[in-house]
């Protein structure tokens, strides 16, 4: 069965069916207490066209009256987030988060401004949105209806992501990451004239609060296909107009394909991909332009600083016990991001040896053991257990029995000195 043979009653009913009994609950008291005129918009209705599962974990429901007090009195005991600007209303029952917004309309005073608001009809609430494939509606209450005033389905099932009027990307920037995400995510082309605004417009994401910025390029960065919509955002000039420093080429690609991503905290990694090459103040400016969470600005600034402090590692005295010293200062995301991006070939192996092996090297022995051995309590347990690392990853012990040996010599070492300075401090007292 086609996009366009499938009925507006079965998509309603593959819509609901797909969400969780709370979830599918929460929607059927909103739709009663909508009194005529309740819609699922956007994304859902997209996905459920298209056969394909809801990834997303929210549905957007819109209304002709007031959402906010429809919400209130649909779910009295829900945690209910209430926007009166926008005249939304959103909750989360069983993980799902639903948002039920009143019908309306956008002014944009400026490129980059939050838009004013007015009420509206769903006709017009649907082609005030961004592409075609988001501007369609199903009628949840009464007689199932998909309404498609700009021809959604059709772009739907042609491919093709289509911006619906030529200021959009001039209003709002962000559109831009959003069309170029979505044709990735679903496996769409970009229209050639949206295409073309698209290239034009981009000088217009300088308008854009660093908030909202970061907001777009996180969730480019979760997307399963990043790694092509990063690729795409480069080839448009997004990433330039988004920041100067900001880069994606074949090799970042790689970096982000390699398997053991996944162990690393994924923004944090993302963005210090994104920002590798930079000069430290690049990295800071970049940091305050997209107004970084804190972990993700450590990876920022560490990726920078590790291209600067990694010029020691070109020396050929340097030991792997030194190297594990310099890439411990920095987080495991930032080292990660330098080792695949790097054009020093030494440092970039000794980064990977380092990820891959070093970084879990430890003694055979314990500190329980050192002082069997001899060692005083205090802080140089913690020494001999630095000592006994550096001396297996350096290869000078290789088993539990040199490491006791080694222990042992640092315990005599320990108390002759102290036997040396109480000798000494006798022969001050004379």
């Amino acid at each position: 069965m086609t996009i366009g043979e499938r009925s507006a009653a079965e998509l309603r009913k593959r819509l609901l069916d797909a969400l969780p009994p709370p979830a599918r609950d929460a929607v059927a008291r909103i739709v009663s207490h909508g009194r005529g005129g309740v819609y699922a918009v956007g994304g859902s209705v997209r996905d459920v066209l298209l056969e394909r599962q809801l990834v997303d974990v929210d549905v957007d429901l819109v209304t002709e009256r007031d959402a906010i007090d429809v919400a209130r009195r649909a779910m009295p005991g829900a945690r209910i987030t209430a926007h009166a600007r926008f005249r939304t209303a959103s909750m989360t029952v069983d993980g799902w988060r639903i948002d039920v917004a009143t019908a309306r309309s956008e002014r944009y005073a400026r490129p980059g401004a939050l838009p004013r608001i007015s009420g509206a009809s769903i006709d017009e609430d649907l082609r005030r949105r961004d592409f075609s494939v988001n501007a369609m509606a199903l009628r949840l209450d009464g007689d199932a209806e998909l309404l498609d005033p700009t021809g959604g389905a059709a772009d739907a099932r042609a491919g093709v992501i289509r911006v619906l009027h030529d200021r959009s990307f001039i209003d709002d920037a962000t559109r831009i990451y959003r069309a170029l995400r979505y044709a990735g995510r679903l496996g769409f082309r970009i229209d050639p004239s949206t295409d073309a605004q698209l290239r034009a417009d981009v000088r217009f994401l300088d308008a854009i609060g660093g908030e909202r910025l970061r907001r777009e390029i996180e969730l480019v960065l979760r997307e399963p296909v990043a790694s092509d919509v990063l690729s795409a955002c480069e080839s448009a000039g997004v990433l330039r107009a988004t920041h100067a420093g900001l880069r994606w080429d074949e090799r970042r690609a790689a970096a982000f394909a390699d398997p053991s991503v996944p162990s690393l905290p994924r923004l944090p990694y993302g963005f210090a991909v994104l920002a590798a090459g930079a000069t430290p103040a690049v990295a800071t400016s970049i940091c305050e332009r997209l107004r970084l969470k804190r972990d993700e600005a450590a990876a920022v600034d560490a990726v920078a600083a590790l291209a600067t402090a990694a010029a020691v590692l070109r020396r050929p005295e340097v030991k792997p016990s030194g190297a594990v010293t310099l890439f411990e200062r920095y987080p495991a995301a930032s080292v990660a991001a330098f080792a695949s991006t790097t054009d020093e070939r030494i440092a970039g192996a000794l980064a990977l040896r380092y990820l891959e092996e070093w970084r879990h090297v430890r003694p055979a022995l314990g500190g329980r053991d050192l002082l069997e051995l001899g060692v005083p309590e205090g802080p140089q347990v913690q020494r001999g257990l630095q000592l006994l690392r550096a001396a297996r990853l350096d290869g000078r012990v290789d088993d539990r029995e040199d490491e006791t040996a080694m222990a042992r010599r640092f315990a005599h070492g320990i108390r002759d000195a102290r036997h040396a300075a109480t000798g000494q401090s006798g022969l001050d007292g004379h």
